[in-house]
């Protein structure tokens, strides 16, 4: 028994003493006991029916956030299969992170990338998002992409694109654009092809050796 029911028992006690003075005591008190005793078993059914009823909840509760996460798992498992079916027909073999993480953000440009522009049994050697300084005074972001037959650059909306030839690449190599930023500087032929704002040097370094190695004039960085 708690002390605070402790102390209004024994507060009762006195009213009842009083009220009951003249009665006899013992029936009062068997009475009080019997009372008290109804009193505290429909208390403890109450309390097993709240905890029953909280017992309930917390298992719905955890029903539900059962049923969330594995929602959300069949939802990601559902867009890795997504991704790397992508990745299988972009992709001629193997991909690095950064690759995966492009066709994951941009799976509408990459499928039609395959439906549009890629030639029959054309893929994807690499690719990085950068900036192509076509001229002085025109520059476009989009996708460099050395393919197993050329070199494309495309804008996202493929409203622009550019075909090179790997015969024509004499040289590449890459430099420091700034703080973070990294580019490639490919010779091709007579002109100098110029792609900046790359963020990630090891995909950089990447889609420069594959187009470098698919030259067929080849002098290394």
């Amino acid at each position: 028994m708690g002390v605070y029911r402790t102390v209004c028992y024994k507060v009762e006690d006195v009213f009842v003493k009083f009220l009951a003075r003249n009665k006899d005591q013992a029936i009062i008190q068997t009475k009080v006991a019997t009372y008290r005793n109804q009193k505290e078993l429909k208390d403890q059914e109450r309390k097993a029916e709240k905890d029953k009823q909280l017992a309930e909840e917390r298992q719905i509760q955890q029903q539900k956030r059962e049923a969330e996460v594995k929602r959300r798992r069949e939802l990601e498992e559902k867009e890795r299969r997504e991704i790397e079916a992508l990745l299988s027909r972009v992709m001629q073999q193997g991909y690095s992170q950064y690759e995966y993480n492009e066709i994951s953000r941009n799976k509408q440009f990459f499928s039609a990338l395959t439906q549009r522009v890629f030639e029959s049994n054309e893929k994807a050697l690499a690719f990085i998002y950068c900036e192509y300084d076509k001229s002085s005074k025109k520059e476009i972001k989009g996708y460099l992409i050395p393919t197993n037959k050329r070199v494309l650059f495309l804008t996202r909306d493929l409203t622009f694109m550019d075909k090179f030839r790997y015969q024509t690449v004499i040289n590449v190599n890459w430099f420091k654009d700034g703080l973070l930023e990294r580019g490639l500087k490919i010779q091709y032929g007579k002109r100098r092809l110029e792609f900046d704002e790359m963020f990630d040097q090891a995909q950089m370094e990447r889609v420069g050796n594959i187009i470098l190695n698919h030259a067929t004039h080849k002098v290394y960085m």
